[in-house]
């Protein structure tokens, strides 16, 4: 009787152990840090963790879309790896670019894959159109592009201070730190300066908004970082809590923090008739993420 009753308490145990373990099943900081690892190898190159295997995979994936279109896939070449952390998400993927042979066709055409390391699946949002002789991006990825605001223009994309890999993984290991001298979990994060970052936040609004009386409070947001073989850049946002003049509810103003330039910028402006500060979307949010 009570070996049964030991095996029914094992079972409900490891049960219980397997459920607890999948409900968790998420992306994780240390996944950021292994996969941004994982590009700097002993020859110097950028290459990702188990290339020959996503290779395999974006060659079967072109062959079951296009069966009818590609011929062979001619070649394969990284193009980029960007996460994505806020409160609620984390995701991470590459982006590949496919130079493909299309049947009755001499010259080779692209298809840009992305690979998403922790569903281990690949995904291209283009079709083929016979009109243009190319592959062109679906509607719904191109209304996604044309959301997002321009990282060059806010000083964040293509500048001279450029990070390396060093500067993702010691930002990411920052909100692990903090995470566990705060016990918080994995989806309540905050940068390890933000006290600082705040505060040029703060001064940023005042000097740039004169309708804004005051900044009430500074909320991180979410934290970008994008690595290619010829750029590199990282980000944060932050959702300034303000109180604009004649205006009793308090407005939000997203900002953009830059790590390597150490400064603030926004695309954001004031509209007055519907009483809110809008622009495009500073987050840069992947199409999995998105409302399509």
């Amino acid at each position: 009787m009570l070996y049964r009753v030991f095996i029914i308490g094992l079972l409900f145990s490891l049960s219980f152990s397997t459920l607890h373990a999948q409900s968790n099943n998420e992306v994780l900081f240390e996944n950021f840090i292994e996969q941004h690892e994982g590009l700097d190898n002993a020859a110097g190159e950028l290459v990702p963790i188990n290339i020959d295997e996503i290779e395999r995979k974006i060659r079967f994936y072109i062959e079951e879309k296009f069966p009818k279109i590609v011929e062979n896939t001619d070649n394969i070449l990284w193009d980029a790896y960007t996460t994505f952390t806020s409160h609620a998400n984390k995701m991470h993927k590459h982006r590949f670019i496919a130079q493909v042979k299309v049947r009755n066709e001499l010259e080779l055409k692209f298809i840009e894959i992305e690979y998403n390391p922790f569903s281990n699946e690949v995904e291209a949002y283009v079709y083929w159109s016979p009109e243009d002789i190319e592959f062109k991006f679906e509607e719904k990825f191109l209304k996604l592009e044309a959301s997002k605001a321009d990282l060059v223009e806010l000083k964040v994309a293509n500048q001279n201070e450029k990070p390396n890999l060093s500067r993702f993984t010691s930002t990411h290991q920052g909100f692990i730190d903090l995470r566990e001298e705060k016990n918080r979990g994995q989806n309540n994060s905050v940068p390890l300066e933000v006290n600082n970052i705040n505060q040029l936040i703060v001064n940023y609004v005042d000097a740039n908004f004169d309708l804004v009386e005051y900044t009430r409070n500074v909320t991180w947001n979410s934290y970008s970082t994008f690595i290619s073989p010829y750029s590199s850049h990282h980000y944060h946002t932050f959702l300034a809590h303000v109180k604009v003049k004649d205006i009793r509810q308090t407005k939000y103003l997203e900002v953009i923090y830059n790590p390597e330039s150490n400064s603030i910028e926004t695309n954001q402006s004031w509209d007055r008739e519907k009483q809110k500060f809008t622009g495009l979307n500073l987050k840069g949010y992947s199409l999995e993420m998105s409302q399509f």
